[in-house]
C-alpha cells in the first residue's frame, strides 16, 4: 500500500473530527439514555485520537487511536480505558457503515467476542450504532445502543 492510499483511507474518517454528544442506551440501566461526550482530533494528520467521557461512573472514560493497517488493508482501533482495559479492534468504514469487531485475544484475554455496527447519516453528523457480544462467536446478543450527534461548532 502506498502512503497516498493510507492517507486517502484516513481522510475518509475526517468527518469524525470535532465534538460529539453521546447517548448510551443500556438495557440494565434505567432510565435511558446515559449521556456523555466524545472528541475526535488528528494527531499529525496520520492518526485520529478519540477521547470519551460518559456521565455515569459505571462507564469508563476512554482514549482510542484509529489507524490504517497496510498489511490487512483495513482500519484498526486501539482502545484504552480508565478501568485499565486495553483492546485491539479490527475496523471497517465504507458507504456510511462503520464496523468494529474483536474475535481474538490481544492485550487482554478474550472473555467474549464483541462487534459494533454504526450507520452514519448523509450529513455525517449523526451515528446510530449498537454493540453486541457473544460467548462463542456464533450466538450474538445486543449489549447496548450508542448514538453520536456532532456538536455545531
Amino acid at each position: 500500500m502506498t502512503p497516498s492510499t493510507r492517507k486517502e483511507m484516513m481522510d475518509r474518517l475526517d468527518f469524525l473530527i470535532g465534538t460529539w454528544a453521546i447517548e448510551v442506551f443500556h438495557p440494565e440501566l434505567q432510565p435511558p439514555p446515559i449521556t456523555g461526550e466524545a472528541s475526535f482530533e488528528w494527531l499529525d494528520h496520520r492518526y485520529i485520537i478519540q477521547r470519551t467521557r460518559i456521565d455515569k461512573p459505571e462507564f469508563p472514560s476512554s482514549m482510542i487511536i484509529y489507524d490504517w493497517d497496510d498489511a490487512k488493508g483495513q482500519y484498526v482501533q486501539h482502545y484504552f480505558d480508565s478501568h485499565g482495559v486495553t483492546r485491539l479492534y479490527e475496523m471497517s468504514f465504507q458507504d456510511g457503515l462503520w464496523k468494529l469487531w474483536r474475535t481474538t485475544p490481544d492485550f487482554s484475554p478474550l472473555d467474549f467476542h464483541q462487534r459494533f455496527s454504526g450507520t452514519v447519516n448523509r450529513a455525517g453528523n449523526l451515528i446510530e450504532s449498537s454493540w453486541e457480544q457473544s460467548a462463542d462467536d456464533v450466538q450474538w446478543e445486543h449489549d447496548f445502543g450508542l448514538n453520536y450527534e456532532k456538536s455545531k461548532e
